[in-house]
């Protein structure tokens, strides 16, 4: 769904809701070896999937604290800047390589708590603001709502990333 879409922050937060009901109900069915076990083409187990998708939800937290996102993500600002989203993923993975499956299973649910408790005073109005007025180091040209900022950095996130985890649990041993 296109974040365009969502115009109010009950919608926001039912999409947002929906998607993570949905990558949890999956993880629930699902054990830890075939979490941690399968890697994909770029050596990604489950886990990296999930500690990718809390640091990401990090940079969003720091977004609505009025902090840099890249202090979030663990990257250098030039990197946040001017580098590709693959550069940045590959960074956040050799930082979070390390994690275990509960320990990054602890640190998604943990962002997650934090960023939707950042949520909830939010109003409409807030929400549908541009992205400069809660990260002024914002470039001008960002023309994003801070609602579609978040729906890419949550749902959509959600959505994206469980396609890869499906394929990579059914892959054959």
């Amino acid at each position: 769904m296109a974040s365009r879409n969502i115009t109010t922050k009950a919608h926001l937060r039912s999409v947002i809701d929906e998607a993570w009901d949905g990558l949890h109900s999956f993880l629930a069915g699902h054990s830890e070896i075939q979490m941690t076990t399968a890697h994909d083409e770029q050596g990604w187990a489950v886990k990296d999937h999930l500690t990718h998708i809390a640091a990401w939800e990090e940079s969003v937290v720091a977004f609505l604290q009025g902090k840099p996102r890249y202090e979030a993500l663990g990257v250098d600002q030039s990197l946040f800047e001017g580098g590709s989203f693959d550069e940045m993923n590959e960074v956040i993975q050799r930082l979070r390589g390390h994690l275990s499956l509960s320990e990054a299973m602890v640190q998604l649910k943990s962002t997650h708590t934090r960023l939707m408790s950042l949520l909830e005073p939010l109003s409409d109005a807030d929400l549908i603001l541009p992205v400069r007025h809660f990260a002024s180091s914002s470039p001008d040209t960002d023309r994003r709502r801070a609602m579609d900022l978040i729906h890419d950095n949550t749902a959509d996130h959600y959505t994206e990333h469980l396609a890869w985890i499906e394929a990579l649990v059914a892959r054959p041993k």
